[in-house]
């Protein structure tokens, strides 16, 4: 029996197949666990992502209370009903006046028509509203000047009232007096007029209203002041 042989080109090329196909199957199972380690890693990465997103509604729960925080402002509120009612109380204020002042107040004395009583204006002269209430106090003076004073004027049993006068308005009192009748009384030509609740008194001149009363020092004093309130016509 005759045996062919292989030419040794053949061999070599036969040998390279074998290497080239062993180098197959291995590079398939190489990329086949490259291809599972890279599912894997995918799959970490997602649930590292998932565990990123919880925090994120953590991060939204925090939002929550923020708002919810923020929201609940209600000394802000209460802060604001506050500044209203001072605001109110302010206007309130306004509307009445602070006591009224000596410095502010010009008066003078004017005839009522009624015999034995003369009327003292109090008016407005400053900027804003001014209230007052009670009795004035009255003294009498000579026509020698301070030093030459009469006696104060009693408090009459009338009920006091509070009055607010604006710039430049005016409320009023009445003074009563007994005048002499013996021939030797005192001729009492102004008043020291001091306003309710004030130490300071200003001087009204009586001109030809003055009065002459008694100068004997009795008991019974012979004039008398109403309290500021009095309006000439309306009898108030």
């Amino acid at each position: 029996m005759r045996v062919k042989k292989m030419p040794a080109l053949a061999l070599i090329l036969a040998a390279a197949g074998l290497s080239l196909t062993a180098c197959g199957n291995s590079d398939g199972s190489t990329a086949s666990a490259n291809t599972s380690a890279s599912t894997a890693a995918s799959s970490s990465t997602g649930s590292s992502k998932d565990a990123t997103s919880g925090s994120s509604s953590s991060e939204s729960s925090t939002g929550s209370s923020k708002e919810a925080t923020s929201g609940s402002s209600s000394p802000d509120s209460s802060t604001g009903s506050s500044k209203g009612s001072e605001a109110a109380a302010q206007a309130q204020s306004s509307r009445s006046g602070s006591m009224c002042k000596t410095d502010h107040l010009a008066p003078s004395a004017t005839a009522t028509g009624t015999k034995n009583e003369i009327v003292v204006n109090l008016k407005n002269t400053g900027s804003s509203a001014c209230s007052m209430h009670g009795f004035p106090g009255v003294q009498l003076v000579g026509p020698d000047g301070l030093g030459d004073t009469g006696p104060d004027a009693a408090r009459t049993d009338v009920s006091a009232s509070t009055v607010t006068i604006g710039p430049g308005e005016e409320t009023r009192f009445l003074v009563h007096f007994i005048p002499d009748t013996s021939g030797s009384g005192k001729t009492y030509t102004r008043l020291s007029v001091t306003p309710p609740n004030e130490k300071v008194s200003e001087i009204v001149n009586l001109n030809d209203l003055a009065f002459t009363i008694s100068a004997s020092s009795g008991d019974a004093p012979d004039v008398y002041v109403d309290p500021v309130g009095y309006h000439v016509g309306s009898g108030k």
